[in-house]
């Protein structure tokens, strides 16, 4: 499992260094090609179309992935299922297009409504086979194709924008991105449904799919409510600013986050009866995202006025501040969204809906309360709220059965708790000293902060033994993965 784990994290890792340049160029071009209307006009549609996948999705495919064993006239049954089901909601989006300009008084997303209808019958194409290629751990395929979507859909999105379409340069970019999905995960996985579909003992696939589709749906609504909160009473320029904060600060995480369900569902699923196994691998995991990720958030967060201009464009300070709260919640993020794979994996369905629920609620309080301080106010609300009550009751929650206690998550976290703390405070006081120019005062401080926050972990003795672990993993699994690869 090991190994499994250091293979599927290493080809994910080349996909990232092979998506990097893309990734860097899509912020550092597109929003200089793009105005703040463009992004917001995109942004009213995004959630519709994210909430409309993740329902025809309906948690299938963490059920295919959980599930001890499976029959391929199954699979071509809850296949076409998907396909059907795909069709009528991309019907039901396109017949309410006119409905969504007039929420938001804008014709302009009216039509990007109904052009994004056609992304539905893509994902309903996409979800079996995508779930059959986690399941037999291909995780260099999926990568792969992640690396490739990326980097085509970037290109379409720069040539469409230099030739002046504006937000639907957005729109086909992320259309690029879906084909190459489709076409990926059905050539990774080699599989076309030409048997007679079953639909015998399918309900249980649906019971199971139909708890975290719930759970994932209530997540997911409350990350979107926002926006279109915002959209529909700030207005698409202040949507657009929020948008971008918004995807600087927190979608990087939740891109992490879908790394790790791919990497983690199948492994922890597997050790699920052996208590002892589970609790080691979780920890481990979590204490390096922690290792790697915490120094760079509280970087961010505290660079932000300079960051945010220096990346973007000027025509972006308005982002800063949004972005800068947001880190917040980005801060504990890389770990608390794992904890979903401990719901999923321990089959605990109650439990991760009763969550979903109160983190959907407390979410949508939180964009309530802020709103009138407009897209600055729900960045500081949802940010505070996100550190300050979500994350304690989550880790309360999850933790009250199943081999991972509570102790285990607050003793694993507190080295990195102080080195946050300390990166902060010295970090604060570095922008006031004077710099050359802006890059060098970025550069600057994301060095310091990772030799602070390292500095810090290695005072405590579980911080110790995490970047030992660092480097275990590197000594023993990296021969290894050279010598199969040779052989």
């Amino acid at each position: 499992m090991q190994t499994h784990a250091v293979n599927g994290a290493l080809a994910i890792g080349i996909a990232q260094l092979l998506k990097l340049p893309f990734q860097a160029a899509s912020l550092l071009v597109l929003p200089r090609l793009l105005q703040p209307i463009d992004y917001g006009i995109y942004a009213m549609i995004d959630p519709l179309v994210s909430i409309s996948a993740l329902i025809l999705n309906f948690g299938i495919s963490q059920a295919i992935i959980q599930a001890p064993g499976l029959r391929r006239e199954q699979l071509t049954g809850l296949f076409w299922i998907t396909i059907v089901a795909s069709c009528v909601a991309a019907l039901i989006m396109l017949a309410s297009s006119p409905f969504v300009a007039d929420f938001y008084n804008d014709p302009r997303a009216g039509w990007v409504a109904a052009a994004s209808s056609t992304f539905l019958i893509l994902t309903g194409l996409t979800n079996i086979h995508e779930a059959l290629l986690n399941r037999q751990m291909k995780f260099g395929w999926v990568a792969m194709i992640s690396a490739v979507g990326m980097a085509l859909g970037f290109a379409a999105s720069l040539v469409a924008a230099l030739m002046g379409a504006g937000y639907w340069s957005l729109v086909l970019g992320f259309a690029v991105q879906q084909i190459v999905s489709l076409l990926g995960v059905w050539l990774g996985v080699g599989w076309i449904p030409r048997e007679k579909p079953s639909f015998k003992n399918i309900l249980n696939f649906y019971k199971f799919g139909g708890a975290v589709m719930l759970a994932d749906g209530a997540t997911v609504m409350a990350r979107e409510a926002d926006s279109i909160l915002i959209g529909r009473y700030v207005g698409g320029v202040g949507l657009g600013h929020y948008d971008r904060g918004n995807k600087l600060a927190i979608v990087p995480i939740q891109r992490i986050n879908t790394v790790l369900q791919q990497l983690l569902l199948p492994i922890l699923s597997r050790l699920n009866e052996e208590g002892e196994r589970y609790r080691s691998a979780y920890l481990r995991i979590i204490r390096q995202l922690m290792l790697f990720i915490t120094p760079g958030v509280v970087a961010l967060g505290v660079t932000a006025p300079i960051l945010v201009p220096f990346v973007i464009g000027e025509q972006w300070a308005p982002a800063a501040p949004i972005f800068a709260w947001l880190t917040l919640a980005a801060l504990h993020r890389p770990v608390s969204m794992t904890m979903d794979l401990l719901f999923i994996s321990q089959a605990r369905m109650r439990d991760y809906l009763i969550w979903s629920a109160f983190s959907t609620v407390t979410s949508l309080i939180s964009f309530i309360v802020g709103l009138q301080w407009g897209a600055v106010g729900v960045a500081a609300a949802f940010g505070l709220t996100d550190l300050l009550i979500r994350m304690p009751a989550l880790w309360w929650w999850v933790t009250r059965r199943g081999p991972i206690k509570m102790a285990d998550l607050y003793l694993s976290a507190a080295p990195f708790a102080a080195a946050a703390a300390v990166v902060f405070l010295v970090l604060t006081e570095m922008q006031r000293l004077p710099f050359p120019n802006d890059f060098a005062q970025l550069a600057v401080s994301g060095v310091a902060a990772y030799a602070l926050g390292w500095g810090t972990v290695a005072a405590f003795r579980r911080g110790r033994a995490t970047m030992t672990d660092s480097v275990h993993l590197i000594r023993t699994e990296l021969p290894r993965l050279m010598r199969r690869r040779a052989a």
